[in-house]
């Protein structure tokens, strides 16, 4: 396709140009070049051959670039919904329901740019000063959460319409990307059980707490046969290679986890996903965020383990703090991120499901660290209440994702099998590995 001329007011034009990367390079693939224009109120997109579509500036036209968008009083109050003949009806919270189609020309009343900013930039976490018990962003706070679109990526929905449109007016984009699926594994603890003293608490865990009989047997008859309900490394690498992927290891650097890798089983653990050439990153411990050296260190630490280059990261809780976390990432040489997802609402937390460029607010820049937002984590399947409730909540996800031509990124933890409150769900992660 011919390059296109986009014309926009000369405000925030670091904003829009992070916005017009993402929806025009990353997700559509198409060249493009950008104009200032004295007209305000519009983003105008123009054809060689004089056809032309205008989109509202709704959100930054209204917003002195003095003062910045970084308000409470600027968060979305209501979600709206266009109708229109181009397909299903498109969701946004800024911009009105007009719509005319003049045959040479299109005018759409939906902010595209400005919404999409507002999920990718997610500058909505900066201005909230509410946090949860871990120090996070309160996911049931995120207006995509109380909207009920948290399930929906945004950003993609705007990108199809706005394909639809250049189809419309006979300009055929080729889909870019293909679906993909990524396992992830963030291991929190390497083994379960490490002394006599973990299980003889396990024990009396399954006595005093969860009131189980059966678990204690469980738990007992485990430990007689020298296993242990977190060591089922071999088990997610075997269903990796038997679908035709490979599995990426977050290990967290915590003392427990320390003392088991250089054990004889840790070693063993460590050897066996370096033969089988599976993946690794550092699951950052979510108290590192404002410390350069000991995150570096830990970076380092296992970088020796594995005798390999890290440049992925996951932080530990999902705990991020926008844009310091990452700052501190790239800092470290960090090319890619996979923490924005919030644990208890599966679903899109920047509107994404590609890997996509970040944004820094304060500094007004685009980030050369990359995210690769998560789409499902095990905890969010435990508000199903039975299997086949969970089952659905998976086929639904991996159905919309497709629809996009995303990247399924799924998170199971390896302590999420043996134990009871994981019983119920027992071949939900094999469900989602083989999955086409």
């Amino acid at each position: 396709m011919e390059k296109i001329a986009i014309y926009t007011e000369s405000k925030f034009l670091p904003e829009k140009n992070y916005v017009f990367k993402v929806i025009f390079g990353e997700i559509l693939g198409i060249e493009y070049e950008v104009f200032d224009t004295s007209v305000s109120q519009v983003y105008k997109i123009v054809f060689s051959d004089g056809k032309f579509i205008e989109f509202a500036d709704n959100f930054f036209t209204y917003i002195p670039e003095s003062i910045g968008y970084c308000k409470k009083s600027y968060l979305p109050e209501k979600l709206w919904e266009l109708k229109n003949t181009f397909g299903e009806p498109i969701p946004f919270f800024y911009g009105s329901n007009r719509f005319t189609d003049h045959g040479k020309s299109i005018y759409c009343g939906v902010d595209i740019i400005g919404n999409s900013f507002f999920m990718l930039s997610r500058w909505e976490e900066m201005v909230q000063d509410k946090k949860d018990k871990f120090g996070r962003f309160p996911e049931e706070e995120s207006c995509a959460v109380k909207f009920g679109v948290i399930q929906k990526p945004l950003v993609h929905v705007y990108a199809e319409f706005l394909r639809k449109l250049l189809t419309h007016f006979g300009y055929e984009i080729p889909v870019r990307q293909k679906y993909k699926k990524i396992l992830t594994h963030d291991i929190d603890y390497l083994y379960k059980w490490g002394t006599r003293f973990d299980y003889v608490k396990n024990c009396a865990g399954d006595i005093c707490k969860r009131f189980s009989i059966k678990a204690l047997k469980a738990t007992m008859k485990m430990y007689k046969n020298g296993e242990d309900p977190y060591d089922t490394y071999q088990h997610l690498m075997d269903l990796s290679e038997q679908n035709g992927q490979k599995s990426l290891f977050y290990f967290l650097k915590s003392k427990k986890n320390d003392f088991e890798i250089i054990t004889e089983r840790g070693q063993k653990i460590i050897q066996s996903i370096i033969a089988r050439n599976h993946d690794i990153a550092i699951h950052s411990n979510y108290f590192l965020e404002d410390d350069w050296r000991e995150m570096q260190n830990d970076k380092e630490y296992y970088e020796r383990i594995f005798s390999k280059k890290i440049d992925k990261n996951r932080q530990h809780y999902l705990k991020v703090n926008f844009p310091q976390t990452f700052r501190l990432l790239e800092e470290n040489g960090i090319t890619q991120d996979s923490s924005l997802y919030y644990s208890h609402h599966l679903g899109f937390r920047t509107g994404m499901c590609i890997e996509h460029s970040l944004f820094d607010c304060e500094r007004r820049k685009i980030m050369k660290i990359k995210e690769l937002p998560l789409t499902l984590m095990d905890i969010s399947l435990q508000k199903a209440r039975k299997y086949d409730e969970a089952i659905e909540m998976v086929d639904t996800l991996i159905e919309t994702v497709k629809k996009y031509n995303g990247t399924f990124v799924c998170l199971w933890h390896n302590s999420s099998f043996n134990s009871p409150e994981w019983r119920y769900l027992a071949g939900i992660y094999e469900h989602i590995v083989e999955a086409k």
